[in-house]
């Protein structure tokens, strides 16, 4: 009776997109139907504790004393059969929307700057962005249900003023991470022109005093999205932790944590979109704990949702269809048109195979970032040997998984994304074991696992497309240039002890030549993550120096101090040359901008909309230049690496 007060169904208050194609879905991948457990109060988008003060509704609402209250309660709010002429009824209706219209006027319930859209590409652009986004990001992770996001596309491609805030953020951003794998060059060059613009816009949006009306599945689609952008156009890339952690409790708000079956009823599609997203965000948090020297700050013990099935967009939208065709007419048009960006995505995702492997990572994240204690080498040992034979089955399945990737740029991109996910864990959990190696053997097991997972990373670059984000992106992105570049000039410089005689050294030089290719690619890639957009020269110029003094110990000679110092000179003068070359450019776009182009008017003092067709009455424009000191490009003030 209480619980009613505030507990209506979530279906009805939380309808997304994805809940157009389903009405009653049956259940498509095998799930537990047993007894819930579920300890707490749900209440609209919200799942509460007993701890929240709602849920003492329902520990009394059996006492007799509050009877007549709870009748007459029920009676004037809880009844659907209104009269329109009950005068209670009227009052409370205009209760119920007083309240909304003062909700509306909050700074945070207004739509998105109007001028907004004139930024946007032209649509057959924009359509080659969003099939670039769902063929190759949501290979591993799953963040947005396609078919919904294509029927809603479609409504409002002409009229992107009618779409809401969430859905316009989340084409924004979008378009933004699929814009640094277009490969027309022109393209991804507009699009990392204004990517830091739609960044901001989006984390402005986000920052915002949170609401009720944010604790959607779109709004948590928006974050997840956010995130994966910010890392690959380095905008504060190093801080994601941060904002993965919000995140993460912002689902945890909405239930996402616990297992649809636990919760109120809800269709299969429903069950399976929150289900991948909470899992999506488990990824993504371990990703930017690992970067950022950081626990999790979750546990396995946390959450019990299960992990989502392995069925396709493609699938549960054809039993979506089947299931609607009998008790639907209407319709058939929009799905059409939805299929039209759809074809060819048939395949499942490989979101599963990482789910099997995310328990030990947790805790493989948690033992490297520890700030307590040093685990004991042979604990190290035993849960990096659970780790390699996760990763041997995550490779056997996704050969079987891959094969069903008709698309091979896709394929091959999605094998590299998940390699690049799984292969840095073992990595950093040996990687300070690797280097003790250096002064006792008896770590040398280490230096093995190490040495091949940076191998299998900087085989990564042989993706051009994969490539161009480990070019650009700062974050996960960034592996080659710190770990991996480091553990392969260590290979190419013993120590002079080691090498006893003329037979052992002709053995050194046969195995290190392979070697020192690798290591002259990852010059190479140093000099071109400048070029594509890195501001801080340290890391090129250590590796100059560390391929020099490799290349001499491969010769038989050493490195004098002269060299060096004519490395050094040679370095800095090609970083100043790249740097300048770079601002000489971004002044020549600036001069040739539109001066009357949206992004230039957007000012703290609010922006004059009366030129814009899409005019917004009394809307207080923001001026997102302020985020450029607190997202810069670039920290600079870091170590080498």
């Amino acid at each position: 009776m209480y619980i009613g007060m505030k507990q209506d169904t979530r279906a009805k208050e939380t309808t997304t997109e994805e809940a157009r194609h389903v009405n009653s879905v049956s259940e498509i991948a095998q799930s537990t139907n047993g007894t819930r457990s579920f300890q707490g109060t749900i209440s609209k988008t919200r799942v509460y504790g007993n701890g929240h003060w709602m849920t003492l509704f329902a520990m009394v609402e059996d006492l007799s004393i509050l009877e007549p209250v709870g009748e007459v309660y029920g009676k004037v709010f809880q009844r659907s059969n209104y009269d329109p002429t009950d005068d209670i009824a009227k009052a409370f209706n205009n209760c119920k929307q007083l309240a909304r219209d003062l909700k509306r006027q909050r700074p945070s319930r207004r739509r998105l700057p109007a001028a907004i859209y004139l930024s946007f590409p032209d649509p057959q652009v924009m359509e080659e962005l969003i099939r670039l986004y769902f063929n190759m990001f949501e290979s591993c992770y799953r963040i947005i249900y396609q078919p919904s996001f294509i029927m809603e596309y479609r409504r409002c491609v002409n009229q992107l003023e009618i779409a809401d805030s969430s859905f316009l953020l989340q084409l924004i951003l979008v378009m933004t991470a699929a814009g640094r794998l277009h490969g027309d060059i022109t393209i991804r060059n507009d699009i990392a022109a204004k990517a830091q613009t739609w960044i901001h816009i989006a984390q402005t949006w986000i920052s915002a005093p949170l609401e009720k009306d944010r604790l959607t599945l779109k709004s948590i689609q928006v974050q997840c999205l956010l995130l994966l952008c910010r890392q690959i156009y380095q905008v504060g890339a190093d801080l994601v932790w941060i904002s993965a952690g919000s995140l993460i409790r912002m689902a945890m708000h909405m239930g996402l944590h616990q297992d649809p079956n636990n919760l109120e009823d809800m269709n299969e599609l429903q069950k399976q979109i929150r289900r991948r997203l909470w899992y999506t965000i488990l990824e993504m948090n371990v990703q930017a704990a690992l970067d950022s020297g950081m626990s999790p700050m979750i546990r396995d013990a946390d959450y019990n949702t299960q992990p989502p099935s392995d069925a396709s967009d493609s699938h549960l939208l054809q039993v979506a269809k089947q299931q609607q065709r009998p008790h639907q007419e209407e319709g058939g048009e929009e799905e059409t048109e939805a299929d039209e960006l759809h074809e060819g995505s048939t395949r499942s995702s490989l979101q599963a195979i990482l789910v099997k492997s995310l328990p030990l990572r947790l805790e493989v994240t948690r033992i490297i970032n520890s700030l307590q204690e040093e685990p004991t080498y042979e604990h190290i040992l035993t849960i990096g040997n659970k780790l390699a034979f996760a990763c041997g089955e995550v490779v056997a399945m996704f050969d079987q998984a891959a094969s069903t990737i008709v698309d091979l740029p896709a394929r091959r991109f999605a094998q590299s994304y998940c390699i690049h996910l799984i292969r840095r864990f073992p990595l950093c959990l040996h990687f300070r074991y690797a280097v003790k190696s250096r002064k006792n053997f008896l770590y040398s097991h280490s230096q093995k696992v190490s040495l091949e997972a940076a191998l299998d990373i900087i085989s990564l670059l042989d993706d051009h497309v994969y490539g161009r984000l480990l070019l650009s992106g700062s974050g996960m992105f960034r592996d080659i240039v710190t770990r991996v570049a480091v553990l392969i000039f260590l290979e190419l410089c013993p120590d002079p002890e080691a090498e006893v005689s003329n037979a052992a050294k002709r053995r050194y030089r046969e195995r290190q030549t392979l070697l020192l290719q690798d290591a002259q690619r990852l010059v190479r890639y140093a000099e071109d993550r400048i070029r594509e957009g890195e501001t801080s020269v340290k890391t090129y110029v250590f590796l100059r120096l560390m391929m020099a003094q490799a290349e001499a110990r491969f010769n038989g000679s050493s490195l004098t101090e002269s060299n060096t110092t004519k490395v050094l000179k040679h370095a800095l003068d090609k970083c100043e040359k790249m740097l300048n070359d770079r601002l000489a450019a971004t002044k020549i776009n600036d001069h040739e901008a539109d001066s009357g182009h949206f992004l230039e008017t957007w000012t703290l003092n609010g922006m004059s909309a009366s030129h814009s067709e899409f005019e917004i009455e009394n809307f207080n424009e923001i001026d997102f230049d302020f985020l450029s000191e607190q997202f810069p490009s670039q920290w600079v003030d870091q170590t080498w690496f």
